[in-house]
């Protein structure tokens, strides 16, 4: 219960750094709304009317938030709902993500397991090369070579858009959780390798358990508490990162509606996708610590 509330308290204090950063910035929303010309004084007081623009930035927040507890996240200054465009658009970042992350723990999960069992060896070098290239290689360097290889020379895969469901979320899936990857990769042969030195190791080695079993159960187990840790804060970072990712393969999801937001100076949209990726990333962290209990049953919440 006690980690319920301080997930609500992050929440709120999260959400309120946001609102008053975003609505403090320099620059007047209403003429952007006017372009180069300068807007009209009737049009600009009707506009700051209806949004509230013209109330104390502490009461823009509570209605704000008193709206958010309700899903409605306010109009963009086209009139256009912001939780509805949202809506649209969160099931597309989600699969997005959920591409990345099955990445981080298949390919970076795996090869971390392969690495540390094979320590020194072929496999292990072949796994510390692969990470170390995925740690340097810029993902936007990553993302333009398999969108001229993969989609253009080879036609494997598409090279941008939605069009072709579950696939077109390979590439950039990959390309998202590329980074991560490798850094799961090279935290989880670290754990495991140092699992596999532990004394209880050893002992249920003499008690003539089979090496599967001794890796899974016991090494294994334990040396995931810290991959699982950094995969919960990677959930709400891959929907944060996405913002780029999505521009690069035309994924019409959050994250491009967060880039043509922050371009056209959508205030209100931008306060409500940090905010969902806030939400995300409390109730992330939520579940981790919860996890926790079933991966080392002596870790036990009151």
């Amino acid at each position: 219960m006690s980690r319920v509330l301080q997930a609500v308290l992050v929440l709120v204090g999260a959400t309120f750094v946001i609102f008053v950063i975003t609505f403090a910035l320099p620059g007047d929303p209403v003429q952007a709304l006017a372009g180069e010309r300068a807007a009209d004084p009737a049009f600009a007081e009707a506009i700051r009317a209806r949004y509230h623009l013209d109330e104390p930035l502490l009461q823009q927040y509570v209605r704000f938030l008193v709206g958010a507890l309700q899903g409605d996240l306010g109009q963009t200054y086209s009139g256009q709902d912001v939780a509805q465009m949202l809506g649209e658009r969160i099931w597309v970042s989600a699969q997005l993500a959920a591409f990345a992350l099955a990445f981080q723990i298949i390919i970076g999960v795996g090869a971390g397991v392969l690495s540390a069992l094979r320590r020194n060896g072929v496999a292990d070098t072949g796994v510390r090369i692969f990470t170390l290239a995925g740690l340097s290689i810029p993902f936007f360097v990553t993302a333009f070579v398999l969108q001229l290889v993969v989609g253009v020379k080879f036609g494997w895969l598409p090279v941008a858009g939605t069009e072709d469901g579950l696939l077109s979320y390979i590439m950039p899936g990959f390309v998202l959780g590329s980074l991560s990857t490798a850094y799961v990769a090279r935290l989880t042969r670290g754990q495991l390798a140092e699992s596999l030195r532990e004394d209880y190791v050893r002992m249920a080695t003499a008690k003539g358990l089979t090496r599967v079993r001794v890796v899974a159960h016991h090494a294994l187990r334990n040396s995931l508490i810290p991959v699982v840790t950094f995969l919960g804060l990677e959930v709400g970072a891959l929907l944060s990162g996405a913002v780029i990712t999505e521009s690069i393969f035309n994924i019409p999801g959050m994250g491009q509606a967060m880039a043509r937001a922050v371009y056209l100076g959508e205030r209100t949209t931008v306060v409500g996708v940090v905010t969902v990726f806030v939400f995300v990333y409390v109730v992330a962290n939520l579940l981790v610590d919860l996890l926790y209990a079933v991966l080392d049953p002596r870790i036990r919440y009151a």
